[in-house]
């Protein structure tokens, strides 16, 4: 009995270990080091070159920017440890629609028309094979938060104006090794940011009953939910510290 006893522990230690510790074990049980699947991330600083769609129908009202295409670039350092910072920029020709208050449901929906976006951002990024790749795949998550600078012409027809927003963006992605010093990356996010209406969304417009504003009722604040998808190329370098 003591014997199963023992024997039973020892495979529950064996299985929490393996779970805990896998590239150690895969190097050491089953595999010679030279043959095991996963391998050291050697490098610790990247710059990440990127293009990406960012989605999503602009609010409500789809007055926020939206629907386009976005070029960023990453710096990331301790990319070879299990928490991987980045700072990143990127740039976006989106869309939006034009609600002007002053005109009749009829009438008052134009566009959509371009905007540009600057997006500047720090993530912290777990990777969740630590300082190595499995098979030359390194998956991992995170989030980021940044400032989003949005332009907007100045002769258009409405009160509503998106400004410079904070904003937030869970993400996941993976990054796959070509070898030391070069990877591809693939990178899914939902960003977060809030669109204000001004006031005047709630007046209707001349000649018009209450149920003819832009927003006869509800907030005039939401939490714009949008994906994007970005894809990119890893290129090594050497800090200067």
């Amino acid at each position: 009995m003591n014997q199963l006893i023992l024997r039973t522990l020892t495979a529950i230690v064996a299985t929490a270990a393996a779970l805990t510790y896998p590239p150690a074990l895969q190097a050491q049980v089953g595999h010679a080091p030279e043959d095991s699947p996963y391998r050291d991330i050697q490098r610790g600083s990247f710059f990440v070159a990127t293009i990406g769609t960012f989605k999503g129908s602009g609010g409500k009202l789809g007055v926020a920017p939206h629907d386009g295409n976005t070029v960023g670039l990453k710096w990331s350092i301790l990319a070879n440890r299990p928490l991987q910072i980045g700072f990143g920029v990127s740039y976006g020709r989106l869309e939006h629609l034009i609600q002007n208050q002053s005109e009749t449901p009829d009438n008052r929906t134009t566009g959509p028309v371009d905007t540009d976006v600057i997006w500047a951002d720090v993530s912290f990024q777990i990777n969740l094979t630590g300082g190595k790749s499995w098979r030359g795949i390194a998956p991992f998550f995170g989030g980021a938060i940044g400032l989003a600078i949005t332009s907007q012409a100045a002769n258009e027809p409405t009160d509503f104006e998106m400004g410079n927003k904070v904003y937030f963006a869970p993400m996941a992605g993976a990054r796959i090794f070509v070898n030391s010093r070069l990877h591809l990356q693939v990178e899914g996010r939902y960003q977060f940011w809030q669109v204000a209406y001004p006031e005047s969304f709630r007046i209707p417009p001349f000649g018009g009953g209450g149920n003819d504003a832009v927003l006869p009722g509800g907030a005039l604040k939401e939490w714009s939910v949008t994906p994007w998808v970005q894809v990119g190329l890893g290129w090594a370098v050497s800090l200067p510290f």
